[in-house]
């Protein structure tokens, strides 16, 4: 059983990724504003909280994971919203759609599991399955977190620690899973062939336990700096 697996087992997991991102709802509603967006893909979508955001706002919704785990939450999650979406099964590096599919994808701290070369790789990938003019909202950990040369080098800037995440994910946490850092300058390179619209460096932000009838408060955690990266496609569609 893989370490997500494993988390996406755990009831404290779920809630704490339950839900959607400040800057995601800021985008999606802007996409809907825009009326150009119609099809979005959250890749790694783990127990669904963007999925659902997405479904709700009328969104063709598409969802991506390789937990089976999660995909079972988020589809209990959709039925009991009366929501619908299409989730598929698969890794993220074998995308089951044809090029210029999607207008828009999202995948919040997913494509950088893996080697400089495996994110460069997933970045072109997601350039390929979207179409003309299509947006693609990512986060990539940067050299200023807290984790940034912890545990074993895979390469320069690429690292697996045991105890990677463990205090937010319980379990294992990430264990045996790569994580790769990167600075300014290799963001831009990852996506050479886009437009970058925004480029922000934050700490992570997790939703506090909400009661009944009150807002959600979001803590961010100490150090764990990222970048939130939002660009475009600009060329028309050349494989």
């Amino acid at each position: 059983m893989s370490g997500w697996e494993k988390i996406w087992q755990e009831t404290s997991a779920r809630e704490l990724w339950s839900v959607p991102d400040c800057l995601v709802l800021e985008l999606a509603t802007r996409w809907k504003q825009s009326a150009s967006i119609h099809r979005v893909l959250d890749l790694g979508c783990g127990v669904g909280r963007h999925v659902l955001l997405l479904a709700s706002m009328g969104f063709e919704t598409y969802g991506l994971d390789h937990s089976e785990a999660a995909l079972e939450t988020c589809r209990a999650r959709l039925q009991a919203a009366a929501l619908t979406a299409q989730l598929h099964r698969g890794q993220m590096n074998d995308l089951p759609f044809a090029d210029g599919y999607f207008d828009a994808v999202v995948a919040f701290n997913t494509i950088y599991h893996g080697t400089a070369r495996e994110v460069d790789a997933m970045v072109e990938l997601v350039r390929r399955k979207l179409r003309a003019g299509g947006e693609f909202f990512a986060t990539l950990p940067s050299r200023d977190n807290r984790l940034y040369g912890k545990g074993e080098m895979i390469e320069p800037h690429t690292f697996c620690d045991p105890r990677m995440y463990k205090e937010l994910l319980g379990g294992e946490g990430e264990s045996g899973v790569p994580h790769h850092f990167s600075s300014r300058e290799e963001v831009h390179q990852f996506y050479r062939r886009y437009s970058i619209q925004s480029l922000a460096h934050e700490e992570l932000r997790l939703a506090l336990p909400a009661r009944r009838g009150t807002t959600v408060s979001w803590l961010p955690i100490s150090k764990s700096y990222f970048w939130r990266v939002v660009a475009r496609r600009e060329d028309s569609h050349d494989g």
